[in-house]
């Protein structure tokens, strides 16, 4: 197949050449040359694509991948001229650039008209290999692709317990075992082939009402093949309301006792998922030890091999084995997919007779069949293309001779994946296993890399929202329902079998480097890199490669729970990772020198090509100064930085940021003066405003010329943040769709702080979602009602603990009639109102979640209209 970032990363290049044409020829007239020959590449690339399983796939993938590896370099050339001529517009100590004669520009010349014909050069030689190539085979007769691939859904097809098919006899079986236990805790097991819906029955039992009825505690977790004890028990604790903060410096003997002393005040039902093996050493002893001998407890674990859950206590008359679907369920389960346009309804009958020919090649294998699911609902109700798909199949069973019918489903649905969706899949082999990942991370990262680009008017989110939603529907990525109120998904990860085969692909286009265990290495090539653990630094230092070959070429740096010793590494000297687009760090909880930090983060000066940056759990006081040189970044993410207290005035030169994000900066207190010349931006998140009249400070009358703003999120702490009236200023924002406010203020300015907020608003018509924390009012804003908001469709009322009632304005039908389609709702017992009086006032509601008051009726976390 075609390499997936190639065809990506061609088209960004020539979209560059051409958009800076004129100044780039001003350079050296081979730039006009590399324009033809990579509209040359890009047409080779959709005949390789149509050839790809004929005679001679080798040579195809040899030619890709050095093709891969030039537009690698033609990119990286371009990259250096925008740089070159950002510089030059801001002049500063370049002034000199100015002149065409001067030293600086000849020599930048001089060395970009020497890269420029050694690219061209071995352009023309792999030109001379695919015309050697294209020799063999005749014109293709049609193309392979999406052509004929209808416009996508814009919500998330998500399997509800209610869409769940072939599980009901088993899922009774497992109930009937758990009420029936009234003695010692029972282990059950669930043992299956990967794919067969261990997981799918486990989560369906857990809903069950009777089972939420009989246990005080259920949790969910996920063990996967590398388990590690404290993180397992945080992970649990995590879903016993035990905050983050507890965890710090406690050590796992504590962990376990905390876990068993919750576990005693009640019974409980734990899941442990997808448990790979168990050893005299293993987590599960200790896990063991902590869990209270209560009567009517149950332990249920979901495993491929039958020994694990035995040895973990599960009789044979306490182990579940998920049967094979039955030619029916597999058709069910097809159609609620692949015909989810249609309400699961096949629309003609040629459709059902493909279709079925294609589900009875899935074996019943319910991964498999939502996998194909997926593919064929991108392909629309083209029977062209339904027909060909079903004859691929065919022919790829029968010339590998195997009955694998889950590998075949998964590597067909990515070879039939549009080519702008495929690098951003293979994004997820460098995640570590069973890893949840929010969309607001990994939709920069797409950004960054250059795998999601804006056009016709739509911003980069929202595109690559989108294609976490195409993904999702095609069912190569797992949405996470419980997160959704709003319609748009939080979260979302990837099974743990299509992560496999996504890691091979990967290693197969030079995509990232792993190991035969699926953890990032690093070599000459690398140009992305993951860092999960101290251990994968040593390696790398073990490699003993050049290290200023290797740092020349790493584009994404993506590291979770950096400890010192990782920063200490040479491996991590910004200074030298200068053709990063990608840097996302998430510090340790525990790291505290902040001179290290600091001195590691002194080098991103060096870092001009930066597009995407995100720091989190970040000690320091200060971002450096020099985060101004940062011209091409786009997206800048502090988050949890605890102790920062002021952001840099050269923050407002950075003229391309379409997203801001400092929430959870708890100690920072106002925005430094000339935010409104951030004139791109699309996403301001943790806004703190100051009144106008402050000093080197940006209050919200200053957000009127950030007419780009679809997402705002304001924090007050005091009354001083804000004057009466001045929240008017947002009905200028004609492109507000998502509208966030949260208080932080003392109890002491609770009054007169709701004094200035509840002041009426001018409309505001075009936001769609309103969240409104920890309110200080016993009601509502008096602008809280339909005549505001006559567009709103999601709704959020978090932690206001004074909250008693709703303002009388937001039932008021005068006001005009809400739109609201989804409430979330986590207040104290001190709320009066009902849900039923919700579900009369909001004629479109279809979504009710959340906590209102603490009476066991009202405690409802989900309530489906």
């Amino acid at each position: 197949m075609a390499d997936a970032v190639v065809s990506v990363l061609l088209e960004k290049s020539l979209t560059l050449l051409l958009e800076e044409g004129q100044q780039l020829l001003e350079l050296d007239d081979q730039f006009d040359k590399m324009i033809d020959e990579l509209r040359y590449m890009k047409t080779w690339l959709v005949d390789a694509e149509t050839m790809r399983r004929k005679d001679g796939r080798e040579i195809l993938k040899v030619i890709t991948q050095d093709l891969r590896e030039l537009v690698y370099d033609a990119e990286d050339i371009i990259a250096d001229c925008q740089v070159f001529f950002i510089k030059k517009q801001h002049g500063g100590c370049l002034a000199d650039f100015m002149s065409y004669c001067s030293p600086r520009l000849l020599k930048f010349r001089h060395k970009i008209t020497k890269r420029l014909k050694i690219t061209n050069q071995e352009i023309a030689k792999v030109q001379e290999r695919m015309r050697r190539y294209l020799a063999m085979f005749p014109a293709p007769i049609i193309s392979i692709g999406e052509s004929s691939r209808s416009r996508p859904l814009s919500y998330p097809i998500l399997m509800e317990e209610t869409d769940i098919v072939g599980l009901t006899e088993q899922s009774k079986d497992v109930e009937k075992l758990i009420l029936e236990a009234d003695g010692s805790p029972i282990v059950i097991g669930i043992v299956g082939m990967g794919g067969v819906g261990k997981t799918t029955l486990a989560q369906k039992i857990c809903n069950r009402d009777t089972v939420k009825h009989s246990f005080k505690c259920i949790i969910f977790v996920t063990v996967s093949q590398h388990c590690e004890l404290e993180d397992l028990l945080e992970r649990m604790l995590t879903q016993m309301n035990i905050g983050e903060e507890y965890f710090k410096r406690r050590e796992v003997v504590d962990l376990l006792r905390t876990l068993g002393r919750k576990l005693e005040e009640g019974k409980y039902l734990v899941v442990l998922d997808d448990v790979w093996e168990i050893n005299e050493k293993s987590w599960w002893n200790s896990l063991k030890s902590a869990l209270p001998k209560r009567n009517g407890c149950c332990v249920i674990v979901t495993t491929r091999n039958e020994d694990v859950a035995k040895s973990m206590g599960a009789i044979d008359r306490h182990i579940n084995r998920p049967r094979l679907l039955s030619d029916d369920d597999s058709w069910s389960l097809f159609t609620k997919i692949a015909f989810a346009r249609d309400g699961g309804r096949c629309p003609n009958s040629d459709l059902e007779s493909i279709g079925k020919e294609i589900v009875a090649r899935c074996g019943g294998l319910p991964l498999a069949i939502r996998v194909v699911g997926g593919m064929m609902f991108g392909k629309g109700d083209s029977v062209h293309e339904w027909s060909r798909i079903a004859e691929h199949l065919k022919e790829e069973m029968e010339e590998k001779m195997i009955d694998e019918p889950l590998m075949l489903s998964l590597r067909l649905s990515y070879e039939e994946l549009p080519p702008y969706l495929k690098p951003c899949l293979m994004c997820f082999s460098m995640l570590p296993e069973d890893y949840s990942i929010q969309v607001d991370d990994i939709v920069p990262w797409w950004i960054g890399e250059g795998f999601v680009l804006g056009s016709e008017g739509r911003a980069a989110f929202e595109i690559g929202r989108q294609c976490v939603v195409e993904l999702v529907n095609r069912c190569v990525l797992i949405g996470d329902s419980k997160y959704i109120v709003s319609g748009q998904l939080s979260w979302v990860k990837i099974h743990d079998i299509v992560r496999d085969m996504i890691i091979k692909i990967a290693r197969d286009e030079n995509f990232t480097h792993l190991d035969k265990r699926g953890r990032p290495e690093l070599t000459v090539q690398s140009r992305r890199m993951g860092m999960f653990s101290n251990g994968i630094i040593k390696s790398i230092e073990r490699t003993g490669l050049k290290k200023s070959t290797i740092e020349s070429k790493l584009r994404t740096l993506w590291a979770l729970d950096v400890g010192k010793e990782d920063v200490l590494s040479k491996n991590m000297e910004l200074c030298k990772l200068k053709r990063l687009r990608v840097l996302s760090v998430s510090f340790y909880k525990d790291l505290k020198d902040e001179d290290v930090m600091k001195d590691w983060l002194d080098g991103i000066a060096s870092l001009l090509h930066l597009v995407y940056l995100k720091i989190k759990n970040c000690g320091l006081k200060n971002l450096p100064d020099s985060v101004g040189n940062l011209r091409n970044l786009q997206i800048l993410c502090l988050y949890k930085w605890y102790n920062l207290k002021m952001l840099p005035p050269t923050i407002t030169e950075l003229d391309k940021l379409t997203s801001l994000d400092i929430d959870f900066c708890d100690l920072l207190e106002c925005m430094p003066v000339g935010i409104e010349r951030l004139s791109r931006l699309e996403i301001l998140k943790g806004f703190r405003p100051t009144i106008s009249s402050h000093k080197n400070t940006s209050g919200i009358s200053h957000l009127e010329n950030l007419g780009q703003l679809r997402e705002l999120q304001i924090y007050f702490k005091s009354p001083n943040n804000l004057v009466e009236g001045e929240l008017n200023v947002l009905s200028t924002l004609q492109n507000l769709r998502l509208l966030s406010i949260r208080f932080d203020c003392a109890e002491a300015d609770g009054a007169a702080l709701v004094s200035r907020v509840n002041h009426q608003l001018s409309p505001l018509r075009n936001v769609e979602e309103l969240c409104l924390s920890n309110y200080p009012g016993e009601s509502t804003p008096i602008w809280l009602n339909a005549a505001t908001f006559p567009n709103l469709q999601f709704l959020g009322l978090l932690g206001g603990a004074n909250i008693k009632h709703m303002d009388p304005g937001f039932w008021e039908k005068e006001h005009g009639v809400w739109k609201i389609e989804g409430v979330f709702l986590y207040l104290s017992s001190e709320f009066e109102e009902k849900r039923e009086r919700f579900r009369e006032a909001l004629p479109s509601l279809k979504k009710l979640k959340g906590r209102i008051g603490d009476s066991d009726e009202e405690n409802a976390d989900d309530d489906d209209l």
